[in-house]
């Protein structure tokens, strides 16, 4: 475990021009056949499945407490980091651990965790200038494995 995240730290700007989507894909599957990692690196772990898919990051790190984490990381940090992810979709929610109050009074409210495609606007290429001109067709923002195209606008 740590050879793979000691090479993460610290997580910056330039992270994900460092480690590109198929590199982190290889590595998560040695870190899954690892097991589980000591809190400490969990962080880490979160900021680094980020990279491929921020959505399910964003729900992983809202089980996450700042004092629990490597002292070069926090709580918001991660949060910040997978907000800023390519693919990230902003009304995507997650249950908190220990918070028994998230009812919602809107019965049409998604369950938490779900994510709304339809309320991030049109998920359709053809609502996209910049996928038109890619001529790019079906689904873009998201595609249907949730990822955000960069000809989204």
């Amino acid at each position: 475990v740590y050879v793979h995240l000691i090479n993460f730290m610290p997580v910056t700007a330039i992270t994900s021009e460092l480690f590109d989507k198929a590199y982190v894909k290889g590595e998560r599957q040695v870190l899954l056949d690892i097991g589980s990692v000591e809190k400490a690196w969990t962080g880490y772990l979160i900021s680094n499945e980020a990279i491929i898919d921020p959505n399910k990051a964003w729900t992983e790190a809202q089980s996450l407490v700042s004092n629990q984490l490597d002292s070069g990381s926090s709580k918001s940090q991660v949060l910040y980091w997978i907000s800023t992810r390519p693919g990230f979709l902003s009304n995507t929610t997650a249950s908190v651990p220990g918070n028994d109050n998230q009812s919602s009074s809107n019965p049409s409210e998604k369950a938490k965790g779900e994510i709304d495609k339809a309320s991030a606007g049109s998920a359709s290429c053809s609502s996209h200038d910049n996928c038109v001109k890619s001529q790019l067709e079906g689904s873009c923002c998201p595609t249907n494995d949730g990822m955000m195209l960069s000809c989204c606008n």
